[in-house]
């Protein structure tokens, strides 16, 4: 399955649709409860809400607490999927808890529909966990920039950082210094850019006005890697093992945080 869907000219992760139907399915059942019991937990449900996505990016700005003091302003880029669900979780269950210890009449009015979404959202990631696992780093094989053709499948011995992007997408713009960045700091992972839909002559144009110097740009005119991953939208960055198993993939922009966490996968 694949990580994110394409709703229209939107590419949503599979995540944020679960979230987004556990917060529809719990005010619905909220909704019929207050009308049966004249209590309406709507409010403290919404309260609960807030504070399970504050504590979920909290917990993810405390995991990586390091990267993210070194580039601070990447703290508000809620865009690049760093987020710990079970720490926003817990933390809306403990608020909620201690607010109905005051309110013991508007219990079920609230633990109903918190139970509901939160039944919803476990399912949701179990279910994406307990995926089969995916194809192996595929023999393909593409122009690369300044140098000989590139096999992907010849990457196989150590991790493989594979991005999928183009020069008229925004994000993919924006995270472009910082996966360039990633790649002279990991010199133990082979990143491979491969630029979709575009000829080599306005990609090389492109870096050189970016004053960027990356290694392993690929060009890819007929998008064979988008077919061949299945991908859904632009940027699209797949992290493959030794083995050449791929074992993370985040479409959307990623901040060098994000980055790190998709990469201890690869261990």
């Amino acid at each position: 399955m694949n990580e994110a869907v394409a709703v229209g000219p939107f590419v949503l992760p599979w995540t944020f649709l679960h979230l987004m139907v556990a917060v529809g399915a719990s005010s619905m059942v909220a909704t019929v409860l207050a009308r049966r019991r004249n209590l309406d937990g709507g409010p403290l449900l919404w309260r609960s809400l807030v504070v399970a996505l504050v504590f979920a990016r909290i917990g993810f700005l405390y995991q990586y607490k390091e990267l993210y003091a070194e580039h601070p302003w990447s703290v508000f880029n809620i865009r690049d999927g760093g987020w710990s669900p079970a720490v926003g979780l817990i933390a809306m269950w403990m608020y909620a808890t201690f607010r109905l210890r005051a309110l013991p009449a508007m219990r079920i009015s609230a633990a109903v529909p918190l139970a509901l979404g939160t039944a919803i959202i476990v399912a949701g990631q179990m279910h994406l966990a307990l995926q089969p696992p995916a194809q192996p780093l595929p023999r393909l094989q593409f122009e690369r920039l300044g140098d000989e053709r590139l096999d992907l499948a010849s990457l196989r011995g150590k991790p493989v950082v594979i991005n999928l992007w183009a020069t008229w997408c925004g994000p993919c713009v924006r995270e472009m210094p910082m996966l360039a960045d990633a790649q002279r700091r990991r010199p133990n992972v082979s990143f491979v850019f491969i630029n979709q839909g575009e000829d080599a002559a306005h990609v090389s144009k492109w870096l050189r006005a970016q004053q960027l110097e990356m290694r392993n740009v690929a060009i890819d005119e007929q998008r064979a890697a988008s077919a061949a991953f299945k991908q859904a939208g632009y940027p699209t960055t797949l992290l493959f093992d030794a083995s050449g198993r791929l074992v993370a993939k985040r479409t959307g922009e990623l901040s060098l945080p994000a980055l790190e966490a998709m990469l201890t996968k690869a261990h």
